[in-house]
């Protein structure tokens, strides 16, 4: 039962002034706006020396707009029908000509555009803007939703692991940091049965990422759930919102195109992603994906990330978490790990953020700091290594 998990779990905030990092601070949801600062910090500092090891010319700015971050801006700058980013895609079926950009969710371009209106049309800063705000929001989210279900101490340990697990991909204009601030938010609201907006958060999280589709069936479970133990029938209205925001996008295309499945005709002519049930994945954790055997170092990043979700997992379960966190967390794992994108990419692992709330509730300390300190100085080498070596972006 959803409640009955929730109020085993739930104590007091903190188990003491000596046990939780963030009793010592004046608010203690500083602590986590403090984590994600000191990460940014070590970032920037890692780009830099990148740069001179690497004698390149690039200014920092480069590493953010490394990869997809091409494209938001892009999008957040022309629109997604301007003429000079149209290519030709080609689809089952009769052949159709669309801009490829459709297949890149639209809230965070949007957020970008607006700020960029304060930014004076600079979308440089506008998008600098929207990202650390974002990173730290999710950062805040995560943290707060730890509270929620544990204590003090047990978000602590997870907001430090998100960070320094996630340094790559909180730096960098990508969607994970704002779907992951929506998501954790989203399960806050469910588990303190705030229906609407729980719903509309998921809805604005569908509009951000395609995987954040799994909180509708997330929001169904513990809907039904309160319907059949507390006829609370008003629960109803979360799952009924939370699909709205991407189905609104398909139908947006769907009208335009006149094909209401244009955005996954896009995703399979443009990069060949579909559903293969595990195919790719398994390929890559047996070590035979025939694209990976120049790239070891890739390989044994995807396998070590893969492995690093299905611990958490088991962690997050062995410490009795909410169903509806445990559900969101699996439900996105499985997301990657069925679809024919080859390997739990650290972006990927970082949206399954319940693994983290399970770590720092589960591990002891002598396993805890360890793990914290070679994921941050794995993730930290990447992100300056990966740029001038192996792109696109992980």
């Amino acid at each position: 039962m959803i409640e009955t998990a929730v109020s085993g779990l739930r104590t007091e905030s903190g188990r003491g002034p000596s046990t939780a990092l963030s009793d010592r601070l004046p608010r203690p949801w500083l602590f986590p706006l403090l984590a994600f600062a000191v990460t940014w910090v070590i970032v920037v500092v890692t780009w830099h020396i990148a740069n001179e090891i690497n004698h390149s010319p690039q200014p920092w700015t480069a590493y953010f707009w490394i990869g997809d971050g091409v494209h938001y801006r892009d999008i957040a700058r022309y629109g997604y029908g301007n003429p000079i980013l149209m290519m030709p895609r080609h689809g089952r079926g009769s052949p159709f000509v669309a801009t490829f950009l459709s297949a890149w969710f639209p809230l965070l371009p949007v957020l970008i555009r607006l700020v960029s209106y304060a930014t004076l049309g600079n979308f440089v800063a506008a998008g600098l803007i929207v990202q650390i705000l974002a990173g730290a929001a999710s950062a805040v989210a995560v943290w707060a939703l730890a509270v929620r279900v544990r204590d003090r101490r047990t978000a602590d340990r997870a907001v430090l692991l998100y960070c320094a697990f996630g340094s790559m991909t909180l730096a960098t204009l990508y969607t994970e940091p704002l779907a992951i601030a929506l998501a954790a938010s989203c399960l806050l609201a469910l588990l303190d049965r705030r229906w609407l907006l729980a719903g509309a958060l998921a809805a604005l999280a569908g509009l951000t990422d395609p995987t954040m589709i799994v909180l509708t069936p997330v929001l169904g479970i513990a809907a039904l759930h309160a319907v059949w133990t507390r006829r609370e029938w008003r629960s109803l209205a979360a799952p009924l919102l939370a699909p709205l925001g991407m189905l609104g996008y398909f139908a947006y295309y769907g009208h335009k195109y006149h094909d209401y499945l244009f955005w996954f005709r896009i995703e399979r002519a443009g990069w060949n992603q579909h559903i293969d049930w595990g195919l790719a994945q398994l390929k890559v954790i047996t070590w035979n994906n025939i694209g990976l055997e120049a790239r070891p170092f890739t390989g044994a990043l995807l396998i070590a990330m893969f492995w690093s979700a299905v611990i958490g997992i088991a962690l997050l379960i062995a410490a009795r978490a909410p169903v509806p966190l445990i559900a969101y967390t699996v439900l996105v794992f499985l997301s990657y790990v069925l679809s024919s994108d080859a390997g739990a990419k650290p972006r990927f692992v970082l949206t399954t953020f319940g693994i983290f709330i399970g770590a720092g509730a589960k591990l002891p300390r002598f396993v805890f700091w360890p793990i914290l300190v070679v994921s941050a100085a794995l993730l930290i080498f990447v992100t300056g290594w990966w740029p001038h070596h192996i792109p696109p972006y992980p």
